[in-house]
């Protein structure tokens, strides 16, 4: 087992050893199943390249990419995997000019590489926390927080209502303390968006929520049990009250866009606080157990037509995926 990435090139040297690696990942050892029609015998063709479906009614031919954000790439294994360990390692995330030079790669490439690589980090199932939770609300646009740092959050709330300004970079974290990190990117910060997202990821049973002093809570977590701090007087702790854990993750991740990433297009921001999220919520095992736990979610495939579209596009899955899936037209 390797623990470095110099002992990730050396155990997976050529493209073979790396099919076989993702083959063990995804299907389990000395299992091979077809994408298409999940049968579980397949011959193997092309030197160990691809597989065969055995089955008479499919018979089709595939890869042990098909069906995975990897699929239809020209990108070698062995750089795919050294461009996910690097990515899941750094701690304040790789620009993808960087990723680029040590994969050599061209920028684009390493740039759809990474956003493909994002979208296996994103939580596949919605979790519900409990226990004491902390919440709290920030504008992750350097040039949006400039212009309203200094607003009052009453006046920042009515402003976004009546649709006066254009709210960039805006997201709301909520983590449950020394448990699970969730941040969610929104288009305003005011009372409807945050009540909706605290109603669908906390539990109001068993549960505690630690808030600063801001309006926005009063009223739509009156069904919770709320503990607040007042910044505005300087207070940051009063005994076991505070939202240090969730102000510890915003510092992370402001340092990551700005230093590393430079910004963030509301477009793409919900990846992005996707993968803060991951690597928070995998903070205490090892890079190379984040790296396993990565490839365990193989599944699905972001075309580079839907990353680069203006328009907001549904959530899509491979062809293979599609095949297995689509409708029927009778």
């Amino acid at each position: 087992m390797f623990t470095n990435l110099l002992e990730l090139i050396k155990s997976m040297p050529d493209e073979q050893t790396c099919r076989n690696y993702v083959a063990e990942q995804r299907w389990g050892a000395g299992r091979v199943v077809c994408p298409y029609c999940n049968n579980e015998k397949a011959y193997v063709i092309e030197g160990g390249k691809r597989y065969k479906c055995t089955d008479k009614t499919c018979h089709k031919k595939f890869s042990v990419t098909v069906g995975t954000f990897m699929e239809a790439s020209n990108i070698p294994l062995t750089k795919w995997l050294a461009g996910i360990y690097l990515v899941t390692s750094s701690k304040k995330g790789i620009s993808s000019y960087t990723l680029g030079r040590q994969l050599g790669i061209a920028q684009k490439n390493s740039w759809f590489m990474m956003h493909r690589i994002r979208q296996v980090l994103t939580p596949k199932t919605d979790v519900v926390l409990s226990g004491v939770v902390e919440i709290d609300e920030t504008y992750l646009s350097k040039k949006y927080r400039s212009k309203y740092k200094a607003t009052p959050p009453d006046e920042v709330e009515r402003l976004s209502q009546s649709g006066k300004y254009e709210n960039k970079g805006a997201a709301i974290g909520i983590i449950q303390r020394d448990g699970t990190a969730i941040i969610k990117a929104i288009d305003s910060i005011n009372k409807q968006n945050v009540g909706e997202l605290v109603k669908k990821h906390v539990s109001p049973v068993n549960t505690i929520l630690m808030t600063d002093e801001s309006n926005l809570y009063k009223y739509i977590l009156r069904d919770y049990e709320r503990q607040t701090v007042c910044h505005s007087k300087k207070e940051w702790v009063n005994g076991d009250i505070h939202i240090n854990t969730v102000e510890g993750l915003w510092a992370v991740m402001k340092r990551g866009l700005y230093g590393i990433y430079h910004r963030a297009s509301p477009k793409h921001l919900q990846a992005f606080c996707d993968e803060f999220a991951f690597r928070y919520n995998t903070r205490k095992i090892k890079d190379s157990d984040r790296f396993v736990l990565s490839l365990g979610q193989l599944q699905g495939r972001l075309t580079y037509k839907d990353l680069i579209s203006e328009k907001e596009s549904k959530e899509k899955d491979s062809r293979s995926y599609y095949r297995q899936n689509k409708p029927d037209s009778r």
